[in-house]
């Protein structure tokens, strides 16, 4: 008996049955190499992340362990890493960690629930259609988003690379604080610290595609371990709980709850936008499809996941898979590998990271935050789209002025309002045939089109409903104010009409009444069959008699003015 019919039915929720059983084994050292180059890369960086988030730094090891696992079995991405990014630690940090009252251990208790919510909302999202609410977060707002978020991150880990303490407040307080400060930096935590970041760039400027961030954190363990500068005063690490998390449901309050779901709706938002956009460009990079429904589903897994191993929400990153790309990676496997690597890690290695100074967290956080500064993605938005410019702009000042996740949802209320206000003003344009093709088109665009004798010629782009029909119906008889004398046609070509509501079909019925008093008929060209059976529903057949679909232009004029045309 054929299995394709089970298989039909289970692909599309677990990928992983699918790769699997078309695995090639000569694509195994290539996803080897790759997992080892990426768990190479987030090891550290992990670790950075979870400071940035002001939890434990085990906590980022246990999100790239399970998280990868997961995403390997539910995810659509040959490339696609899953794990903690700079922007979700940001957040857990600024909204989460504060709900802890400065108990760590209550703040780590908040922060896996509040994976498992946001992890909850994904799954449930998938069958409500979230992940078309998700696109909200376009490209535009990303790009604000996380150049704001840089200069945000960038406020936080400052007084770290100087050791400074004690500084709080917005983005710009934090910075005035540490020009303010300056006479208490600690000289070897900011000695370390620069040292680090010089190192960063000096071996990525030599060494591209190495692996530069585990490279700077092994150096700096071993100075620090040689040398004893840890009595100076510069914080460290400390020790690094050993073995795998365990599995468990984060014990909280109903009142937790209430208070952590607002901020999963964001950060869903936040980690599913940037996921589904990351997926998407390696995805046409390789040629292949990726479905971002069973992204969604994937991402909630990982998040519940998570959530019972200790961690805190995860998304798809763009660094992090980029470097699992550059490592060769040809599927999930390469994320099994890493998260094989980071096991071993947890089990045997933890305490290496024993003298890992909190500076070089900073520098390593520092050096991720640069690579989120849009500023030529800002400058092509403003040369390319003044509308999605401004939007971006909103996104970055919105945060630095809002914090991430008021002015994350500030950029999306206003990219939605831009979405409705374009939607509310469809243009109409007046067509005329093109003398030598003999095609219809704007004559706004080509003034040689000739405009047919004793009818106007018009096209709407984009459905009519309640909200634009009046700024249509104005549209038009402006436009036949404006034509020639002798008008006893208007043609309207309905093609480019996807939709039309009962609002709108009433509006076109009292345009036909008042022109029909002018003694200038309206006829639809055009017309799609769900849009005729709207009108015909509405009793547009009453004031513009016969209506039939896929009418042409053509059809139109010959039948009505102008048939000499």
């Amino acid at each position: 008996m054929s299995d394709k019919p089970f298989l039909g039915l289970v692909v599309p929720f677990v990928p992983a049955v699918g790769w699997i059983r078309a695995y090639n084994a000569k694509e195994f050292p290539r996803d080897l190499v790759a997992g080892l180059s990426l768990a190479a890369f987030v090891i550290p960086e992990s670790l950075a992340y979870a400071s940035l988030a002001q939890l434990p730094p085990v906590t980022g090891l246990y999100c790239y362990l399970v998280a990868g696992i997961v995403y390997a079995v539910f995810g659509t991405s040959r490339q696609l890493a899953v794990g903690p990014t700079s922007a979700l630690a940001i957040t857990v940090a600024t909204s989460v960690v504060a709900m802890g009252d400065g108990d760590l251990s209550r703040a780590v208790t908040l922060a896996s629930a509040l994976a498992l919510i946001v992890g909850v909302v994904c799954i449930a999202g998938r069958f409500v259609g979230l992940a078309n609410v998700a696109y909200f977060i376009s490209d535009a707002i990303l790009v604000g988003f996380k150049t704001g978020a840089a200069l945000y991150i960038a406020s936080t880990q400052l007084p770290k690379l100087f050791g400074i303490e004690g500084i709080t407040g917005n983005v710009f307080e934090r910075f005035g604080h540490v020009v303010l400060s300056l006479h208490e930096t600690h000289v070897f935590s900011l000695i370390v610290g620069l040292a680090a970041i010089a190192l960063f760039v000096t071996f990525g400027h030599f060494f591209p595609g190495r692996p530069t961030t585990l490279f700077v954190v092994v150096v700096a363990i071993a100075v620090m371990s040689v040398f004893g500068l840890a009595e100076t005063g510069i914080k460290i690490v400390g020790e690094i709980p050993t073995g795998l998390p365990a599995i468990s449901v984060p014990d909280v309050h109903l009142s937790d709850i209430s208070a952590l779901v607002p901020i999963a709706l964001a950060c869903v938002l936040l980690a599913y936008g940037e996921t589904i956009s990351v997926a998407r460009s390696f995805a046409q990079k390789h040629g292949y499809d990726i479905s971002p429904e069973q992204e969604l589903t994937a991402l909630g897994a990982a998040n519940v996941a998570t959530g019972l191993a200790q961690g805190f929400p995860v998304a798809g990153g763009m660094s992090q898979t980029a470097v699992n790309d550059m490592g060769g990676a040809s599927s999930p496997f390469s994320l099994l590998v890493t998260s094989g690597a980071i096991a071993l890690t947890l089990v045997f290695f933890a305490k290496f990271f024993h003298n890992l100074p909190e500076p070089v967290l900073a520098a390593v956080v520092l050096m991720a935050a640069s690579h989120m500064v849009r500023l030529d993605d800002l400058r092509q938005l403003r040369i390319s789209s003044r509308a999605e410019f401004r939007i971006s702009l909103v996104a970055l000042f919105g945060v630095l002025f809002l914090g991430l996740l008021d002015g994350l949802l500030l950029a999306a209320v206003g990219s939605l309002m831009m979405v409705v206000a374009h939607a509310s003003r469809p243009p109409v344009v007046v067509l005329g045939r093109e003398p030598i093709a003999g095609h219809f088109v704007n004559r706004a665009r080509y003034p040689e089109a000739a405009q047919a004798p004793g009818a106007l010629l018009v096209r709407s782009a984009g459905a009519w409903f309640y909200f634009n029909a009046d700024h249509i119906r104005r549209q038009i008889f402006d436009l036949l104010n404006q034509a020639p004398s002798g008008i006893k046609t208007v043609v309207i070509d309905f093609s480019l009409v996807p939709a039309i509501d009962v609002t709108a079909g009433g509006v076109l019925r009292g345009m036909a009444r008042s022109l029909k008093s002018r003694d200038i008929a309206i006829v639809l060209a055009g017309l799609r069959d769900d849009v005729r059976e709207n009108l015909t529903a509405v009793g547009a057949e009453q004031d513009l008699g016969s209506i039939p679909a896929h009418r042409t232009i053509e059809d139109c004029l010959r039948h009505g003015a102008g048939s000499s045309y």
